[in-house]
């Protein structure tokens, strides 16, 4: 029996029904007492969560009862840190030795010579389609802005927002160097298509002479149009580099009331314990945000020619975590050079850092970092509480082990109250 089959045939349109004894994260809920499932009864109605309560609870007797087998219910998903634009060319531009230098040769060889704007469009609304399947209702994109089309990307990006619209929330950051920002004419385009499509500011930050100068005028346009900021921070082995502090430094400066978001943080896991805690420390003040990408760092991070990595290219999680600093886990790149995996998934990516950072004894509070905490900062995301939106995904499993060891196989998603149907694409359409 699949899950499709729970579901009955003749529910009608608008029709309140019941969804009788589900399992759901603690943390999702409004439910005390240490459990970290809990078993309910979630009540829908006109596209909302109208109750959530315990399991055989008295219910309205009108209501259709829908009885799930113990499926466990989440809700949907935001994807914090992605590459649209660069989806789903693997095929045609692998990465011939996996490294991060290769990548990046790829990616602009790729880009140079592919993508028009049905190129992008195409692959970009499969990439779509793919994350709806799995349960995906926000996304942050990075959009490569470092060349003479930045206008017409950031122009196609729009385009695809507004055919997603009411189905993904979809966000934009320019991918480009902050060195490049420094200079007044590149800083003005990149600033101009922010604010008119509505983006975030940012790009790569490394070190350089450049870097402070650049950062203060980023942090300078934020302050000024009310925008957030986010930063490709530190995605490297290298011990010196210090961009998350520099980064943590302005923002506190500024009185920590700035969104900044900074993503990767890998040089903190291989830096002095005494620095590193005074980084942590000064991050929590500032208020910054984490989105850690387990999956693409770790095909990335240490790779050498018949070596085996050392580390696992993750940040900080745990310590981050016992500071109250926001943490996103993400997917990063989708089948690119810089990562030949993904799916869009969230729970994959979980799945991936619950098994690189130990993110288990207990699960705790950390499945919010593919749902709640990154939709605080990226789009609207609510819990499972009566009021918040009918926008959930449903598994076939009772536990944890059984979600994760079947890789959330058994899938059911409901958006405004609707179970949708939503196949994922298949790879045929790319040849």
């Amino acid at each position: 029996m699949t899950p499709q089959d729970l579901l009955p045939h003749d529910l009608a349109s608008g029709e309140p029904f019941v969804l009788r004894g589900v399992h759901v994260p603690a943390t999702f809920t409004a439910f005390e007492g240490g459990a970290e499932i809990v078993t309910a009864d979630i009540g829908i109605e006109q596209g909302r969560i109208a109750f959530v309560a315990p399991s055989l609870a008295e219910t309205p007797s009108a209501w259709r009862d829908i009885r799930l087998d113990r499926m466990m219910v989440w809700p949907c998903f935001v994807e914090a840190h992605t590459h649209l634009d660069s989806t789903q060319i693997w095929a045609r531009s692998p990465n011939p030795d996996g490294t991060f230098g290769s990548a990046a040769s790829a990616i602009i060889a790729d880009r140079e010579t592919h993508w028009t704007p049905d190129d992008m469009r195409r692959r970009m609304d499969f990439g779509l389609r793919c994350a709806y399947a799995h349960g995906v209702r926000a996304m942050r994109t990075h959009l490569a802005s470092q060349n003479e089309q930045i206008e017409q990307r950031w122009e196609i990006f729009s385009e695809v927002r507004a055919a997603w619209a009411g189905r993904i929330d979809l966000q934009a950051v320019p991918l480009i160097s902050t060195d490049v920002l420094a200079d007044d004419v590149w800083f003005a385009r990149v600033l101009d298509v922010v604010r008119r499509h509505g983006g975030v500011l940012g790009g790569f930050a490394h070190v350089s002479p450049l870097v402070d100068a650049s950062l203060e005028r980023l942090f300078d346009a934020a302050d000024k149009y009310g925008l957030a900021l986010d930063f490709h921070a530190d995605e490297t082995d290298d011990a010196t580099s210090d961009i998350v502090r520099r980064v943590a430094t302005l923002a506190d400066r500024r009185g920590g009331g700035m969104q900044v978001m900074v993503g990767h943080c890998c040089s903190l896991a291989v830096q002095d314990e005494t620095e590193v805690d005074r980084t942590l420390d000064l991050m929590a003040r500032a208020g910054l945000s984490v989105v850690s990408l387990p999956g693409c760092n770790l095909y990335l991070q240490a790779r050498a020619p018949g070596r085996t990595p050392r580390w696992r290219g993750v940040t900080l999680l745990h310590e981050m975590a016992a500071r109250d600093i926001p943490i996103c886990i993400g997917g990063d790149n989708c089948r690119d050079p810089y990562n030949p995996y993904g799916d869009f998934n969230p729970l994959e990516s979980f799945q991936d850092a619950v098994r690189i950072a130990h993110l288990d004894h207990p699960v705790g509070d950390w499945p919010r970092s593919v749902t709640t905490t990154p939709g605080a900062l990226v789009s609207q995301a609510q819990a499972i509480v009566a009021g918040a939106p009918a926008d959930l995904v449903l598994y076939r499993a009772k536990s944890y082990n059984e979600l994760f060891v079947r890789h959330g196989a058994g899938r059911l998603v409901m958006r405004d109250g609707i179970f949708i149907d939503a196949p994922l694409p298949d790879f045929s359409e790319l040849d």
